[in-house]
């Protein structure tokens, strides 16, 4: 059967379970060779101390040179998908869909980054939001979409843990040490591997402590990956913050081929 590239117009985020990933592609995106693209991740934890705000998912509107793509904003931990873009300055601005801190939660959106990123033409990039959500940060990687060796997959490993500290990234099952000392907002890769269902776990770096048990990802041949830590190792008092912004990896295809 002849393979078909895809490109997702919808990049996945994985936690506790697998979802499969959608066969469709963004119309022509990998055929926009004028353009340059970029995807948005909401990766900002809510590290509140006040059980009220704790429980809060505050979801973010990614404003594209004063144009917003999204009908609702990106939740915690997902994206929007890749967005073509003319190539030279883009002007992002990422609105709160509520100012976090107030009780009971004002509905008016706050901006809380404004930022101008340098892109190119027949270029793919990611835009992480980071921090928490009184304080957040950006995290922007180019994204290497080209194939791998024939028959297999690379991944990209990203500790995007704001106190998980240096962390490794671990194949419960062989022991191996897949991604090294990976401090916050830093990466490893792309590390190629063969396709096929893995268990990785995440260690504090360079030990056999186990921070986060393993979880299963699926890897399909020539195809490209993103592998990110993300949420809070410690549970700050009184302990009410949502169970998915404790440490975990996630992972999605960047370039999908089936």
């Amino acid at each position: 059967m002849k393979k078909s590239l895809k490109i997702l117009s919808l990049v996945l985020s994985f936690s506790l379970l697998f979802i499969a990933c959608t066969k469709d592609d963004p119309a022509g995106m990998d055929e926009m060779r004028d353009k340059a693209k970029l995807v948005f991740i909401n990766a900002t934890v809510n590290n509140s101390t006040v059980p009220g705000e704790a429980l809060r998912e505050v979801g973010i509107y990614p404003v594209y040179n004063g144009l917003n793509f999204n009908n609702h904003p990106i939740q915690y931990p997902w994206t929007n998908g890749y967005k073509a873009f003319d190539p030279g300055t883009l002007n992002l601005k990422l609105d709160t869909c509520f100012s976090p801190g107030t009780n009971p939660p004002s509905l008016d959106r706050a901006t809380v980054k404004d930022l101008s990123l340098q892109v190119e033409a027949d270029s793919y990039y990611s835009l992480f939001s980071v921090g928490t959500i009184y304080a957040v940060d950006t995290f922007f990687i180019r994204d290497d979409l080209s194939f791998p060796s024939s028959g297999k997959a690379k991944i990209l490993f990203l500790n995007l843990s704001i106190d998980a500290g240096p962390i490794d990234i671990v194949n419960a099952v062989t022991g191996e040490v897949v991604a090294a000392n990976i401090s916050y907002k830093d990466r490893r890769g792309y590390v190629e591997v063969n396709p096929g269902n893995y268990r990785y776990q995440i260690n504090a770096a360079g030990t056999s402590t186990v921070l986060r048990a393993a979880r299963d990802l699926i890897i399909d041949a020539n195809s490209v990956y993103t592998v990110w830590a993300r949420g809070l190792r410690t549970i700050p008092a009184p302990g009410s913050t949502l169970a998915n912004h404790q440490l975990q990896l996630s992972y999605h295809a960047n370039r999908w081929t089936y």
